[in-house]
């Protein structure tokens, strides 16, 4: 790929194609948040879950290996371990939390954000918009 492939992906095509990628890996529970309004550390969210450990590694190992063929990037880092029922992937303006049922259930990030849209809230709230127009 190109620099300027890096260039050309928007935060939101980024997110949109990390989720499809965890998906692709049967991830399960995929929420995307959009928390560009609530916070200056990512774009949006990816939060889902694994069934195992090495589907944590699976899922994760997926996503970057995708992103940088498609686009060029490589995480500013990875934090975390399948061992710890974590993984963070920073991709700078999209952030990937791979957990585990327990983990997730356990820090419930859902809640934390539950005033942000999801990206299916304001496709629906589009598609409404657009109904009414």
């Amino acid at each position: 790929m190109t620099e300027e492939n890096k260039k050309n992906v928007t935060a939101a095509e980024l997110a949109e194609f990390c989720r499809n990628e965890a998906e692709e890996k049967l991830a399960e529970n995929i929420v995307m948040l959009n928390v560009a309004d609530r916070t200056t550390t990512a774009d949006y969210f990816i939060l889902c879950t694994a069934n195992s450990m090495p589907h944590i590694s699976a899922i994760v190992n997926n996503i970057e290996r995708r992103v940088r063929e498609q686009f060029a990037i490589r995480p500013l880092r990875t934090n975390g371990d399948a061992w710890s029922s974590w993984i963070l992937i920073d991709f700078g303006t999209v952030i990937i939390h791979v957990m585990s049922e327990e983990c997730r259930e356990h820090y419930n990030l859902e809640k934390l954000w539950s005033d942000m849209p999801s990206l299916d809230d304001l496709e629906n709230a589009a598609i409404k918009a657009n109904l009414k127009g």
